[in-house]
């Protein structure tokens, strides 16, 4: 009962209070047609939780059977920022050579995933809290669901607004900042109210 009460805890934090592109800002690295269509945002989303979970599985045993192991655990960044695009890189060959119809679709969104530190620094924070293997898969899989939902969000939100009726001074870029600060505060203040 008290693991499926922490990996839950696990699930809760990575979906809410800590989601990776709003509350963390770690997740705003994809292309600019994710922020601004809403298919573009949710296939982002799933390459990036797809990625994540297997940057999770991977960075995890490459810090526990090796970094630890052979006292190299300084050399942790280094080894996960090779590891991540190492494996974007894979996962994008895998699909042109097994799946091309869907390595034609997703091609562009693995590709900018690939410098996109969401993936990255979520293995950072699995290694940083020692997470077991079982809350590592659960924090980059619901870490990736919230990154997906964010994104998803603000493009449909992107479409539904007009946000050209607003003062000059925050038409663009300003007004796109404070409505993602607008939903990371709302997401933190949705979790306090949860544990509340």
């Amino acid at each position: 009962m008290n693991t499926s009460l922490e990996l839950a805890a696990v699930a809760l934090t990575a979906l809410l209070s800590e989601n990776l592109v709003l509350v963390s800002c770690m997740g705003i690295g994809t292309h600019r047609e994710s922020f601004q269509d809403s298919r573009e945002a949710i296939r982002t989303g799933l390459c990036l939780t797809l990625v994540m979970v297997l940057g999770a599985l991977s960075s995890w045993l490459l810090n526990f059977l090796v970094l630890i192991r052979f006292g190299l655990t300084h050399f942790q960044v280094l080894a996960f920022a090779l590891l991540i695009p190492g494996l974007v890189a894979g996962v994008r060959k895998f699909f042109k050579a097994c799946i091309p119809e869907l390595s034609r679709r997703v091609d562009e969104n693995l590709a900018s995933i690939s410098t996109n530190c969401a993936a990255l620094g979520s293995a950072l924070l699995i290694s940083q809290r020692s997470y077991g293997l079982g809350s590592a898969l659960i924090f980059a899989l619901c870490g990736g669901l919230g990154a997906t939902l964010a994104l998803g969000s603000f493009a449909s939100l992107q479409k539904e607004v007009d946000l050209n009726r607003c003062p000059r001074a925050f038409r663009g870029v300003p007004i796109q900042l404070i409505t993602a600060g607008l939903m990371a505060m709302a997401l933190v203040g949705y979790y306090g109210l949860y544990l509340g």
